[in-house]
């Protein structure tokens, strides 16, 4: 597990001098606290810290072929490295040494760009082929591990983080006013977009081909989820289902185990994380350690079930518990994600792999992807209600029944109207955006409170995207086999292409890297996520009880209280932490009027409003909760440009400056 870097040269001038390429290596160290390398010639320069996980001796990166033609740096994990290495050894190849890092320069030899294909795994790589004077960049299936890009007229400029391309003084940093719009309906900026101009992400299954002096092609899919037409998913009984499941599951949490150092179990007392807890047990025949977080308010606890869990399996449990204090860690939050978030969760994740890494452990398994993958959410279930009453005679019913369903949920007072209100009808929503209704549109729809106000600072005559409307680029994210689809596997297809690498893994990763903690996810194991995507949707998302297949697969290893709990969402406080008496002097100062004005991207009247209103909002009701969302991705979005645009020493610790990158030559 690493964090990589690279800079091709893509135009006449030469390359900057290695101490760029060093200063954006020390941005991301914390991706790789254990050693580090480098590679240069005269069209490329590679970069590589490393966390040694698998084969602490070897493994030193960059990583060469048979001959040093071929050099790679990687960021992952490759599970089926011992059979891949067979196979390597019967052709006469000779790697270096047992990382499975050294296999890939090696793989490129025998199978060229299609060996991404033959690797299960979590990864991201830069691959320079010096006979062919080409840089492969490519990126696992799913998105787990990530990797940035940015195209200048002279640089193809790559990193594992945008901070790293940033420190690089190669790539002018700007906030970018598409993806500012983005953030304020989806959460994130839509993708291949970032925050910042100029700079995207290389998307989930691509690889993209660079060649020295002329730059990047445009990247190409080599992996799609294998969603089925309506009345072609697997077919067997309840019994006969969850027992494959259960031992595809299986077979991954024993895969994702391997390591030459300790692993541990993230356990937030959920049916997921349980599952991979109770499983990492049955596999290895020792109860995992396992690490949970707890607040001091009751309303956002969930540890009275994670303990529960922990006694069940018969480990250590360790508790991180959070309080107001947390607070004061949205700065290296920010800087860690480089992403505002609408609920700042990634703080509990942070402070977790912190107490993890001063544990001794390195690697933690994590639940992530389950929900993404079954349905879990209670907008799949809303909105498998909606198109049950659309087509029926009780749609006259719906608002009492959304009210009801609202209520049951724990929502906030107002939420059923204030989504019965702003969204619009069903087919309309689902043509607008490429033919399929986005799971979380009626989310995105609660966002848009004085939006145009708020995004227009200064009279600003740019046109602000209605959140009604797609972003641009939405819908080449959108299958084009999504008519002939469930309308479940239509909305979970978008899912995977979308929110769960763009904020989901986003949150994973860094908040487990940026204290040298390796996430893994067994449920976005290749075999995983190819065995349940083709599975009937009522085994997914039965009636309205979400994951039915998956509980019955694990019930037998999980207490009843677990196995039968409902989804509950991870949140955090936000106001009581951020905009009430005793909040951190950063938020007064990034929300002052001048620090507004000077970062140009927020109406400083409006923003002054909200914060009145938010003050006089009524507790647990949708207007205080809308309120709150909006006002923390300002705040987010002040830290963001504070920190990387601005620069400023007022706003953020002094150890989340960038460091200034050396002068390129020229």
């Amino acid at each position: 597990m690493c964090g990589i870097v690279a800079i091709l040269r893509a135009g006449e001038r030469p390359l900057p001098p290695g101490s760029v390429l060093r200063t954006m290596a020390a941005t991301i160290t914390h991706r790789g606290p254990d050693e580090w390398g480098t590679f240069a010639d005269e069209h490329v320069q590679l970069a590589a810290v490393r966390l040694a996980i698998v084969d602490a001796r070897g493994g030193h990166q960059p990583v060469f072929g048979c001959t040093r033609q071929i050099s790679c740096v990687y960021n992952g994990e490759t599970y089926n490295h011992g059979e891949l290495r067979a196979e390597l050894t019967a052709r006469g190849h000779a790697v270096a040494d047992a990382c499975d890092t050294s296999l890939i320069p090696h793989l490129y030899e025998e199978h060229g760009a299609a060996l991404v294909e033959r690797l299960r795994g979590m990864f991201a790589l830069a691959l320079w082929d010096a006979r062919a004077r080409t840089l492969l960049l490519a990126r696992d299936r799913l998105g787990i591990k990530p990797l940035y890009f940015a195209q200048t007229r002279d640089y193809l400029v790559v990193a594992s983080e945008l901070k790293a391309i940033l420190a690089s003084g190669l790539v002018p940093a700007a906030i970018d006013r598409d993806s500012l719009d983005d953030l304020f309906s989806l959460g994130y900026p839509c993708p291949p977009r970032t925050m910042f101009s100029g700079l995207f992400e290389l998307r989930p299954a691509h690889v993209a081909i660079a060649h020295a002096g002329r730059g990047l092609e445009t990247p190409r899919r080599y992996w799609r989820a294998p969603f089925v037409p309506r009345g072609e998913h697997r077919r067997g009984s309840a019994r006969e289902l969850a027992g494959g499941l259960r031992e595809v599951l299986r077979d991954a949490v024993r895969t994702h185990l391997v390591a030459d150092v300790p692993v541990a179990s993230a356990l937030s007392g959920g049916l997921d994380s349980s599952a991979v807890a109770a499983l990492a047990k049955e596999v290895s025949g020792a109860p995992p350690t396992t690490f949970s977080i707890s607040f001091d308010d009751p309303r956002f606890d969930e540890s009275k079930h994670a303990r529960a869990m922990c006694a069940a399996l018969g480990g250590i449990g360790h508790e991180v518990r959070l309080d107001r204090r947390a607070a004061e860690l949205l700065p290296e939050m920010i800087w860690q994600l480089e992403l505002p978030l609408v609920m700042p969760g990634a703080i509990g994740g942070m402070l977790m792999s912190e107490r993890q890494r001063a544990e001794g452990v390195r690697v933690a398994l994590t639940g992530d992807g389950a929900d993404e993958l079954f349905g879990g959410y209670d907008v799949f279930r809303a909105a498998k209600l909606r198109r049950a009453l659309d087509g029926s005679p009780l749609r006259f019913a719906r608002p009492f029944l959304f009210r009801l369903f609202a209520r049951l949920s724990g929502q906030p007072e107002g939420l059923a109207r204030a989504i019965e209100r702003d969204a619009g009808a069903t087919e309309a929503v689902a043509r607008a955006h490429g033919g399929v209704h986005p799971p979380w549109y009626d989310v995105w729809q609660l966002l848009d409170l004085a939006r145009t106000e708020l995004l227009s600072p200064g009279g600003d005559v740019r046109r602000v995207r209605p959140a009604a409307e797609p972003p641009a680029g939405f819908g080449a994210l959108v299958r084009d086999d999504v008519a002939d689809l469930d309308p479940l596997d239509a909305q979970l297809a978008l899912e995977l292409e979308t929110r769960l690498p763009s904020w989901i893994l986003v949150i994973s990763d860094r908040s487990a890297m940026a204290n040298g903690v390796e996430a893994r996810v067994p449920f976005l194991d290749d075999r995983v996520v190819e065995h349940v995507v083709p599975l009937p949707p009522w085994m997914k998302l039965g009636a309205l009880r979400e994951k039915a297949i998956l509980r019955r697969s694990v019930a037998d290893l999980l207490p009843r209280s677990i196995r039968r709990r409902r989804k509950q969402p991870f949140m955090t406080p936000i106001a009581p932490w951020f905009f009430e008496a005793g909040a951190p002097a950063f938020v007064s100062e990034a929300l002052s009027r001048q620090a507004l004005v000077d970062a140009g991207l927020f109406a400083p009247e409006v923003v002054a409003r909200l914060l009145a209103e938010l003050a006089r909002a009524p507790a647990h009701h949708i207007t205080r909760l809308r309120l709150e969302l909006i006002l923390m991705l300002v705040l987010g979005a002040q830290l963001l440009h504070a920190m990387f645009v601005a620069r400023s020493p007022a706003l953020h610790p002094a150890k989340f400056r960038l460091a200034e990158p050396a002068t390129p030559s020229g």
